[in-house]
């Protein structure tokens, strides 16, 4: 594995898209932040892919500051996710941690839409 496809922690850790993802997910829903929302977050994270690591921190913090300001649960969780960033990888894994995150609340989101329609 070269530098570039290494991980850097937390983006390493074996429950990054298990307990973790799952203590964010309540996090934010908690905090009444809307499916649109994750999946925008989602769509405008898979951009920075390609971007290297200092400029990927700023965009995020940006992103956090700008277009998430008003969803103030998912600007903090931005700028955890941001500060954390420290090689290559660690900007794809990220993104693909966020479209996980998205994904998953989707699903939960339409497991119970299902549920209160069959008990009405």
């Amino acid at each position: 594995m070269t530098r570039d496809d290494s991980l850097s922690p937390p983006f390493s850790h074996r429950e990054l898209n298990g307990e973790t993802l799952l203590a964010e997910l309540a996090r934010l829903r908690g905090a009444l932040v809307h499916q649109r929302h994750l999946d925008a977050c989602a769509e405008e994270l898979s951009r920075l892919r390609a971007m290297d690591v200092d400029a990927a921190i700023l965009a995020v913090e940006k992103l956090a500051r700008t277009r998430f300001k008003d969803q103030g649960m998912l600007a903090i969780v931005l700028r955890e996710w941001g500060s954390r960033l420290r090689q290559p990888a660690d900007v794809r894994a990220l993104a693909a941690h966020f479209l996980r995150l998205a994904r998953v609340s989707a699903i939960i989101g339409a497991l119970w839409q299902t549920e209160r329609k069959r008990h009405g």
